[in-house]
């Protein structure tokens, strides 16, 4: 029996995972999240260490049974960065057939099995790659704007909507009334002074997606436009995408990764679907099924020459009451 290892890194969590070749998964391990461009190697790589260490205790296997890894990382947004890390990996845990590629690969392969394609991933911040085979792919990374980067940019956009709203410069909003219950202040002015002063940070509009949500699903103007902008903005990365490589005339499959995607109001999806379609009409916009940790080891089985039959992927769904495999 050979065994594969899968690897997903982003700035908020590592996951470790191992599966038999059949894609039954055995073990998984979960750190702290890290990025060896902004942390350093040796930070990025200890916590990936600490992961794999807890998914080879919690499954029995060592890693010398380990046939394959396949890593998604953030950070690995210039082609060198690919070679970097896939070479740091090896070098690390001694196995041979590695390969790290850039986060939004692994989350595409657990949306789809198709060889080309494009991801939108958009949960702490925002990528999306496009992929037309294992050669030739296209992930925008610092290509993207800080305006779109994801749950941070949309909590930007909801602060700044109630700040509009209270100087005139926007309509009145029932995103307001929320973000004074949620920040525990009497008025927009004392909100706006602990934005200005700093304390309400990067980590307090992380949550704030969850009431823009909760004010589209009341139907308010201003929320619904917010998601509507964002999706049509997003959606614009992935039709650039597909021009770059020349794929706007293909029927192909377009996942939506990440917990932004999970917004209950349809408004989001309903726009980037509708953006894309006007570019690309033969495009098949999904949501992802699996989290992407689950597409780092598909990725690594078929590193091992494995098709993705429906029994590996009925395997996959076996595991879904121990482990979090479903997004």
């Amino acid at each position: 029996m050979r065994y594969v290892l899968g690897l997903d890194q982003g700035g908020t969590k590592t996951h470790a995972m191992i599966a038999d070749e059949n894609g039954v998964i055995l073990g998984m391990g979960q750190s702290k999240g890290a990025c060896h461009s902004s942390q350093g190697m040796d930070a990025a790589m200890a916590q990936i260490e600490l992961a794999i260490r807890q998914a080879v205790e919690q499954s029995g296997v060592t890693m010398d049974l380990i046939t394959a890894m396949y890593g998604g990382l953030t950070g690995i947004d210039w082609e060198y960065e690919k070679e970097l890390l896939t070479v740091e990996l090896r070098k690390r845990f001694g196995i041979e057939n590695t390969h790290a590629v850039n986060d939004c690969i692994i989350a595409f392969r657990a949306g789809t099995d198709s060889e080309q394609g494009c991801v939108l991933c958009a949960g702490t911040g925002f990528n999306c790659a496009v992929r037309k085979s294992k050669t030739e792919e296209f992930a925008f990374g610092f290509y993207i704007a800080d305006e779109h980067q994801g749950g941070g940019a949309l909590g930007q956009k909801t602060i700044q909507a109630v700040i509009n709203a209270e100087s005139g410069l926007g309509e009145p909003t029932l995103l307001s009334e929320k973000l004074l219950k949620r920040f525990q202040v009497p008025n927009v002015d004392e909100l706006l002074y602990r934005v200005v002063t700093g304390s309400i940070g990067s980590q307090d509009k992380l949550q704030l997606p969850l009431l823009l949500e909760q004010a589209a699903l009341e139907n308010d103007p201003v929320a619904l436009q917010i998601l509507a902008d964002y999706g049509r903005d997003t959606a614009r990365y992935a039709i650039a995408g597909m021009r770059r490589l020349g794929l706007l005339e293909t029927a192909l499959d377009v996942v939506l990764s990440g917990s932004v995607f999970k917004c209950r109001a349809p408004v989001l999806r309903d726009t980037v679907i509708s953006e894309i379609h006007k570019f690309a009409a033969r495009a098949n916009i999904i949501n992802c099924r699996y989290e992407p940790i689950v597409g780092a080891v598909l990725l690594a089985l078929e590193e091992l020459g494995r098709p993705l039959s429906r029994e590996i992927y009925e395997n996959i769904e076996s595991a879904s009451g121990r482990f979090p495999v479903l997004r």
